[in-house]
């Protein structure tokens, strides 16, 4: 019996109602999987980011000692991360045994749409590694003084010698300074004055290089570059705030302060301990530490450089973490660098 015409068009149109359907679950699936990747990618990122902020603030703890490296790992992840998170922290290596430390964070992600097929949950997962670095390298930003290695304690009352080196584990340098295309080093008071006022751009100085020590009295080119360097003192508590039993910067207070400055940390080439006295005799970078400049003369009575007082220079020395444009990083060296920078290596 043939069917009617009516008939078959009925069934046709049956057949498109069911593949309509069909059709429509798909792109609903597919639409909902889409939303709940979306969310996964969404809780990825912000997991990641949790654990790179903490692995930061764990790694910039590792000067100050094991004990907080945990606790301010933790604290930070928490400050982004969520409640329910899994996390992580432990040492790791990258250039140096334990210069860095390792985070490793999950979160359980509910879905919406796919647990329809059985898919509940997913487990989004991210780690992070930060290194402390020493600099290898500073981008021209050192004063024309050195100090010798190990023979200063962060935190304490230290002063640098420009005119009698007798005895001192520190004194002033010939730096090399920019002109042109060329590093020439100084010759006579002026470019050392610049260089310490600002106005005269030191080239980069690098770990290993040989640098040679200024003789002389060089008591009034200092107090007046220094004079024009900074023309308002201001105390160590207005600049950073440090615990004092360690030099160690807890916080930043004013990081374009004129009295901030960094100073090449040396060694003698020939072995010996002493500071060169009446020579200029090269000395060798092994790294470099900043140095919070409090005043000038007798440290018990100041005179911030007035009447070319600028014989001995006063300060003290600080552990802080830098920005990376400070110069270039390399292994991390805590027995020749109070300069480090953080960064993420993972």
């Amino acid at each position: 019996m043939r069917r009617s015409r009516r008939d078959r068009t009925l069934e046709e149109r049956g057949q498109a109602v069911v593949l309509l359907a069909v059709l429509l679950a798909v792109l609903l699936g597919i639409a909902g999987f889409a939303i709940d990747y979306g969310n996964w990618m969404v809780s990825r990122r912000q997991v990641q980011n949790a654990a790179d902020a903490a692995a930061l603030a764990a790694a910039a703890q590792i000067p100050s000692g094991a004990s907080t490296i945990q606790s301010s790992g933790a604290a930070q992840y928490a400050e982004n991360g969520r409640p329910g998170d899994a996390v992580t922290i432990t040492r790791a290596t990258d250039m140096t045994t334990n210069d860095s430390v390792q985070v490793t964070a999950t979160r359980t992600v509910s879905t919406w749409f796919t647990h329809v097929l059985g898919l509940s949950n997913v487990k989004v997962t991210a780690s992070a590694r930060a290194t402390i670095e020493s600099f290898s390298q500073v981008k021209g930003n050192a004063m024309p003084w050195g100090v010798l290695q190990a023979s200063y304690v962060p935190g304490q009352q230290y002063s640098i010698y420009t005119k009698t080196t007798a005895n001192a584990n520190n004194g002033a340098l010939s730096l090399p300074y920019v002109s042109g295309t060329n590093c020439p080093d100084p010759n006579g008071a002026n470019a050392y004055q610049n260089e310490i006022n600002g106005t005269l751009p030191e080239c980069p100085i690098s770990v290993g290089e040989l640098v040679d020590t200024k003789t002389g009295d060089n008591s009034g080119p200092t107090a007046q570059g220094l004079n024009a360097r900074i023309t308002t003192w201001k105390p160590v508590g207005a600049i950073v705030q440090m615990d004092p039993s360690t030099g160690q910067v807890t916080s930043l207070l004013d990081p374009t302060n004129p009295q901030l400055v960094m100073i090449p940390v040396l060694v003698n080439p020939d072995g010996s301990n002493g500071w060169p006295s009446g020579s200029s005799s090269p000395m060798k970078v092994v790294g470099f530490a900043w140095f919070v400049i409090t005043s000038c003369g007798d440290p018990a009575h100041p005179t911030y450089c007035g009447n070319s007082d600028g014989k001995q220079v006063n300060g003290v020395f600080v552990s802080m973490d830098s920005t990376p444009d400070t110069g270039t990083g390399g292994q991390w060296n805590p027995g020749s660098n109070t300069a480090y920078t953080i960064a993420l290596t993972k």
